[in-house]
């Protein structure tokens, strides 16, 4: 650029000129000849601008035309459309119908059955259901031909092919369970309820299980060996459910034994309780199950009412034993067994000492431990030594053995006299005195005749005194003879 001032070149970024100091402005030079073609361009650019909006203005004359004429059109153009919804949906429908979808089988089979024709029907439905397996229409259809044809198994296995799916919804699957219910309930076939509901455990069965079946019965006491008497409670956490049960391992039903109270057990064996609820629909509960061994063992050992040791008046001695058992005794010391003598009432307690052993016995034979009991039964002593000797005299004269009190003796010189030796006890016969006869001669010699006599310190009663085999006293009758 030059300086229009004095022509000097201008350096460039410089705003005066070096040489003259001339402001510089930097606005081109006007050239003719290029504002001549800026002008012809912009012209150009305006007749192109001005065609544009012709178009579009042409354009949107005749959207308007268009769109009026059709709101003209308005009532034709709808009617149009609606036959061909029409005309649509008939198509569709009858290709429905006649492409054997599920509703084609539906209205085969109900046309076969409104013509009395139910094993047809029937056909049609399971060849529905081979073309449509998860169509559930065709199953419960064919679930009720099957029940009103008296199929009730085909029923039933029907609408398992719904409750054995995955494929159906949980409320379709619902229906199928209540139907099979239903059947097995007009049917009275409760126990196949609790089957068909505890053969799978979902949450849908779980519903139904608590809708429909009970809870198990439980039995206590917990299956084991036990002694003595037993009591076996059954209960039920529904107090309207019924309880059953069996004691041998049979299957329990409304048929078997009906529980109101708690089962006793007194006998030995083994023994199987079941039982199972029963609800007011029926239905049973699963059973339950307790095994039991009763070992009753050795009983108990007889109770003597009578403690050992002394008594002085007449006393009964009083066995007791437990319900099923029988007592037997001794006196002798020895062993009881069945082959001793059986107790059967209060026995009379012998004067003197006794030594009896009692034990019981069950009828298998098992035996009570030995209860021993040791009486000494000695009465008051009413009668003294002199009283004694006086009425053994007494007796031995009024049975003419002696011909006088004072001790004569026919056919003999001389007198017998008789002397207190000491008190005795004789088993079973009390205490008594014993009194030596000796004789005595004219000259007072004094001898014995090998006679003892036995007083009874209670009564007197008078006895001769001998000895049994073993070596123990006896008491003898007095005879003359």
């Amino acid at each position: 650029m030059v300086c229009p001032n004095c022509g000097k070149e201008i350096p460039e970024g410089h705003m005066y000129c070096d040489e003259c100091g001339t402001e510089i402005n930097f606005v081109p030079d006007f050239e003719p000849e290029v504002e001549n073609k800026i002008r012809e361009s912009l012209t150009g650019l305006a007749n192109e601008l001005t065609k544009d909006e012709k178009k579009w203005l042409e354009r949107r004359r005749k959207v308007k035309l268009f769109l009026y004429s059709l709101w003209e059109k308005r009532i034709l153009i709808l009617s149009v459309f609606t036959v061909f919804v029409v005309v649509a949906c008939l198509v569709f429908s009858f290709a429905k119908y006649n492409s054997k979808s599920p509703q084609y089988y539906l209205r085969l089979a109900e046309n076969a059955k409104s013509s009395g024709e139910m094993d047809e029907a029937i056909d049609c439905l399971i060849e529905g259901n081979k073309v449509h397996p998860a169509d559930s229409d065709i199953i419960f259809r064919l679930s009720d031909y099957y029940l009103e044809v008296g199929k009730n198994d085909e029923a039933v296995n029907t609408l398992k092919l719904i409750t054995t799916s995955d494929t159906f919804s949980d409320e379709k699957v619902i229906s199928a369970y209540e139907g099979i219910i239903s059947i097995y309930k007009q049917n009275g076939e409760y126990i196949e309820v609790t089957n068909l509901l505890t053969e799978t455990d979902s949450e849908i069965t779980r519903n139904l299980r608590y809708k429909y079946i009970p809870e198990s019965p439980v039995i206590v006491p917990v299956s084991g060996t036990y002694e003595g008497i037993m009591n076996v409670a059954i209960s039920s956490s529904d107090p309207d459910c019924k309880i059953y049960y069996t004691v041998n391992g049979a299957e329990p039903d409304n048929s078997s034994i009906l529980y109101e109270n708690e089962i006793i057990i007194d006998s030995d064996g083994e023994y199987d309780i079941k039982a199972v609820s029963m609800n007011q629909y029926g239905l049973y509960s699963e059973v339950t199950q307790s095994s039991y061994v009763l070992e009753k063992g050795a009983p108990a050992a007889p109770e003597i009412m009578e403690a050992s040791g002394e008594y002085n008046q007449n006393t009964m001695i009083v066995a007791v034993a437990e319900a099923g058992s029988t007592i037997f005794y001794t006196t002798d010391g020895s062993d009881p067994t069945m082959e001793s003598k059986q107790y059967i009432s209060p026995i009379s307690m012998p004067v003197g000492t006794s030594h009896y052993r009692f034990i019981a016995f069950k009828q298998e034979g098992e035996a009570s431990e030995i209860v021993d009991r040791e009486y000494h039964l000695i009465y008051t002593r009413l009668v003294s030594t002199e009283q004694a000797v006086n009425s053994l005299v007494s007796t031995l004269v009024r049975l003419d053995i002696l011909l006088d009190s004072a001790g004569k003796v026919r056919g003999q010189d001389g007198h017998n006299e008789y002397i207190y030796n000491s008190i005795i006890e004789i088993q079973g016969a009390g205490e008594y005195y014993m009194i030596v006869e000796n004789h005595v001669s004219y000259d007072g010699n004094v001898s014995p005749t090998g006679l003892i006599y036995a007083v009874n310190t209670h009564d007197g009663t008078v006895n001769r005194l001998g000895y049994d085999s073993s070596g123990k006293y006896t008491l003898i009758t007095i005879s003359n003879r």
